[in-house]
């Protein structure tokens, strides 16, 4: 997850970034491609207050809490992204066709000399999948585009990534 901290009427504090990103990066595990977290943490008057922004799977997430403390403001906004976040996971799966694919023939009738293996698929936009891709050392990545409501398969051909996009025939 890749933080990014701004602090507004008051003075940056290494504690308090740190609290944040403690606390934030627990959100992460309900992505499945890269996560950015635009943290914002101000103080007004007597209000404490911490704004997230969090981007991941093509979506954006806001949340703005006020307290009396700081680190009141990030639990309250940790839960807030917490509830939406979880909210948004069971409407993808309710949404979403399957996200388990067999590859090669049916396990029911498997031939000789034919391996089955099955492959997850998780449904990322475009963009982050190719960001996911080039980070890794896999020959290819099998995913739900999410741009193209289908899934779709990157493979390296040389020193050029492919993006390959299945058509029915």
């Amino acid at each position: 997850m890749e933080f990014n901290f701004t602090f507004k009427g008051m003075d940056s504090s290494p504690a308090i970034a740190q609290y944040a990103e403690k606390k934030l990066s627990k959100l992460e595990r309900y992505f499945y491609g890269p996560v950015h977290a635009q943290v914002i943490l101000r103080r007004e008057k007597f209000r404490e207050i911490a704004e997230v922004i969090l981007k991941g799977d093509g979506e954006t997430l806001v949340v703005r809490e006020e307290t009396d403390d700081i680190y009141s403001s990030i639990d309250f906004a940790y839960e807030s992204l917490e509830k939406q976040v979880k909210k948004l996971k069971e409407k993808r799966q309710e949404h979403r066709p399957a996200r388990v694919v067999t590859q090669g023939m049916s396990a029911e009738t498997p031939r000789e000399g034919v391996i089955v293996r099955t492959q997850k698929v998780s449904p990322l936009p475009t963009q982050d999948a190719v960001e996911l891709f080039r980070k890794g050392k896999d020959e290819f990545l099998l995913f739900y585009n999410t741009d193209y409501d289908k899934i779709c398969c990157l493979y390296r051909d040389g020193d050029e990534i492919v993006l390959l996009v299945p058509e029915l025939t």
